[in-house]
């Protein structure tokens, strides 16, 4: 490992030649300042109009924080370090945590089986009698996603009786080792509450965010009021959208499921690095954040080589780091620990952008004083320009030939509905205007028509797009009865049918 001393921390500079010596204060001043410019320039060359937040500790001591851009573009609501933002999969690293807090005070055993933890049966189709408590955590149980980790981060479409009902009957993609999912996260918070009478969400309350005065974090989105958060927003067509917050209390999940604000994320990086506290042992910290299960793979420019409890193993540029991030339409997020140098980024962002990865580079880099970095950075910047590029003329061209006017001989009446699929649930269709609006749940969509019965779906601040096909049981019927959405078939029932 490189050993290399930081600029904001007594780093001793010589100002040129009046020999005068600059101290750390004057450093972090002109770091600070580097950090805002290169902000400004990534908000203007990417079209961000969401917010950036960003915290950087270091052993023990807040470097970072801050927060520029909007919670809200339309209304020019400036973000701050207080608001709050979705993290999406970074809740896997409170989660994990979470598991090993319970097991040192053995509350739980991590190394039980999960046929003797579980309240009902799985599908027969998975063998779970060797499989332990930390498989959930560490993407090793064979599970992979299916209609239930959709209905959970998505639709809400469901029940708790619903989702127990599917886990008992449903296939699911078995895989040996290491495959990234949502589900096992979602069986863990449900052995959580079966073992403990709590649920994960009072857990983490309980558990993590009170004791690390975490004062402004939530996994319910009724915490707060909606000009509160930092709503999502998107690069539509050119043209900087906001979209309304996706989810309600019963899709935020244990896999994914939280808010939190800049100044919290510092202090959940300091319980990380310092350890200093009587929550877990030095023992416990360094089982979060070992390589318990080894997979590789690139992550921007990460080099993964392992995973923790929530936690991804990697290098990046010599130093080992311990990372996770999130992404879920309208939203970025990122918190790396470097413990080596005892140091921690968080970045949290409400616009799904490339400029994440350079703004990760650019973090890493200067609170790293990697040498010869601006070299590797220029090369960095040029790449993801180029991929960036790409992605909007592929997706503004789909977004173009969607959106194109075609003449239908239907009548939209034809297409309106209630259509259910057993496994997905259930899906509204409804006239509006010159156009159908289609409803799943928490999700909702703008349809166009491109012809042969098929309409092109999207939500114009979400980033969310594809096509529906209508079916007809015979040509000369009125109603369609059957249409498939995204690969997924739902037939068409009476509104008595659905089961809300």
């Amino acid at each position: 490992m490189l050993k290399k001393s930081y600029i904001l921390i007594g780093l001793i500079l010589f100002a040129g030649c009046n020999g005068k010596v600059e101290n750390s204060t004057n450093s972090r001043g002109k770091l600070d300042a580097k950090l805002d410019d290169f902000v400004e320039n990534m908000i203007t060359d990417y079209t961000i109009g969401g917010a950036i937040g960003i915290g950087v500790v270091k052993d023990g001591e807040v470097l970072v924080e801050k927060a520029l851009g909007y919670s809200d573009y339309n209304e020019k609501i400036p973000a701050t370090t207080a608001t709050p933002f979705y993290i999406a999969s970074i809740t896997k690293s409170f989660m994990g945590t979470l598991a090993t807090i319970l097991h040192e005070n053995g509350e739980i055993d991590i190394e039980e089986s999960l046929d003797a933890l579980l309240p009902f049966e799985l599908s027969k189709e998975i063998d779970i009698s060797e499989k332990l408590l930390e498989d959930l955590f560490t993407h090793t149980a064979g599970i992979g996603n299916s209609a239930v980790a959709i209905k959970t981060a998505y639709t809400g479409n469901f029940t708790k009786a619903e989702i127990i009902d599917d886990l008992e009957k449903l296939s699911y993609p078995v895989t040996p080792g290491y495959r990234y999912t949502n589900l096992g996260y979602l069986l863990a918070a449900i052995i959580f509450e079966e073992k403990l009478g709590s649920s994960w969400k009072d857990l983490l309350q309980t558990r993590i965010f009170d004791p690390i005065e975490m004062t402004n974090s939530s996994a319910n989105v009724s915490t707060y009021a909606d000009d509160e958060i930092a709503k999502p927003h998107t690069l539509f067509n050119g043209k900087i959208k906001v979209g309304s917050f996706l989810k309600k209390d019963d899709t935020m999940h244990a896999a994914g499921g939280l808010f939190t604000t800049v100044e919290d994320m510092n202090k959940w990086m300091i319980f990380h690095l310092l350890r200093n506290n009587s929550l877990l042992s030095e023992e416990s910290f360094q089982y979060i954040h070992s390589d318990l299960v080894g997979y590789y793979g690139k992550s921007g420019s990460f080099n993964n080589y392992g995973y923790g409890m929530g936690w991804n193993q990697a290098d990046w540029n010599e130093y080992e780091i311990s990372w996770h991030g999130g992404g879920y339409p309208g939203y970025r997020s990122l918190c790396i620990l470097v413990p080596e140098e005892n140091l921690g980024i968080t970045i949290l962002m409400n616009q799904a952008t490339p400029a994440m990865n350079l703004l990760t580079d650019f973090l890493l880099g200067n609170f790293l004083e990697v040498p010869d970095f601006d070299s590797y950075f220029a090369s960095r910047k040029s790449q993801v320009a180029d991929r960036w590029n790409r992605y909007q003329f592929i997706r503004d061209s789909t977004l173009e030939a969607g959106t194109k006017k075609v003449d239908s001989t239907r009548e939209l009446e034809d297409y309106e509905g209630a259509y259910l699929n057993e496994e997905f649930g259930e899906l509204l269709v409804k006239p509006d205007g010159n156009t159908l609006n289609i409803f799943m749940g928490n999700l909702s969509f703008i349809t166009n028509y491109i012809g042969d019965d098929r309409f092109f779906f999207f939500n114009d601040a979400d980033q969310l797009y594809g096509s529906v096909d209508f079916y007809f049981h015979h040509p000369s019927n009125q109603q369609a009865s059957s249409l498939d959405f995204s690969g997924v078939e739902y037939k068409k029932v009476s509104k008595t049918d659905l089961k809300r």
